[in-house]
């Protein structure tokens, strides 16, 4: 029996069930704008903060763990409870079902909605999480965080969301037109989650990964991609620290003057186990 997962991947039934960690470590960092509006989901705390590197964690196969960022949208009020609040959502009791957006959604609602000043603050999400499965991890998006897949195989970062704005709305449907200037419109959100009892979402958008030995995912707010696409991104070497990579990345951001807010978490397979 042969799977097909991520790019240019198969993988036969018999590779599947011989994973044996994840290793991930996040960093956090508001670059040259005002204020912090992202935030990070890791080892089941929520971090918000001017500029952090986390530790290390590592995680067998067969243990529960989600990594998330969320990005505050700027023109909203009070963009960093925003943020802070949909990954804090995620830290709840796992029987109220916390990855549908609905209860992520009322769950903002219920804290921030009515603090002084935030009606209407919204954030993005993304995030990874791994259910037991062997290698599998889902990952789900609502808004432009990005989860990327650095492939073992061809060496290369791939984008494997699709944002939830107008511009790729008009990508998908064939409208974009060469020498069109699309700047007005590059950031206009068309899914996000919002301090407002009447705002309605969509459900996640899907997907699910299988991970071979070295592979790896990040999952980072646009304050990373919108800077640099992944094409100019180094390669995560078997032997390259998590850290090392996360902080050359910092570095190539500070280099190209980036004013945005800088979020990602580095997940990475390891360890295989024959």
């Amino acid at each position: 029996m042969l799977l097909g997962f991520g790019k240019n991947k198969i993988i036969t039934k018999c590779e599947i069930g011989v994973m044996s960690t994840f290793e991930m470590q996040g960093l956090t960092w508001k670059a040259r704008s005002k204020y912090q509006q992202d935030a990070i989901l890791i080892e089941n705390k929520v971090i918000q903060h001017d500029g952090l590197i986390t530790k290390l964690y590592s995680h067998s196969e067969k243990e529960q763990w989600c990594v998330a960022v969320a990005d505050g949208i700027s023109n909203s009020p009070t963009a960093d409870k925003a943020s802070y609040a949909v990954l804090k959502a995620l830290t709840q009791n796992r029987e109220l079902d916390q990855y549908q957006t609905s209860v992520i959604q009322q769950y903002l609602v219920d804290q921030v909605a009515h603090q002084k000043n935030s009606f209407g603050a919204s954030s993005t999400l993304a995030l990874i999480e791994n259910d037991g499965e062997q290698g599998f991890v889902t990952i789900q998006h609502l808004g432009d965080s990005r989860v990327y897949l650095f492939s073992q195989h061809d060496q290369k970062w791939h984008c494997l969301t699709r944002d939830h704005n107008y511009l790729e709305q008009l990508r998908e449907s064939g409208e974009l037109r060469a020498g069109e200037n699309y700047a007005s419109i590059y950031g206009a959100l068309l899914q996000y989650f919002c301090a407002d009892p009447l705002h309605e979402v969509m459900d996640f958008t899907r997907t699910v990964e299988y991970l071979t030995e070295n592979d790896a995912l990040l999952v980072c707010t646009d304050g990373v991609h919108d800077v640099m696409e992944c094409g100019e991104w180094l390669p995560l070497k078997a032997d390259m620290e998590l850290r090392t990579w996360l902080l050359n990345m910092k570095a190539s951001l500070v280099s190209k003057q980036a004013y945005d807010n800088v979020s990602m978490v580095l997940v990475r397979a390891k360890k295989l186990i024959h």
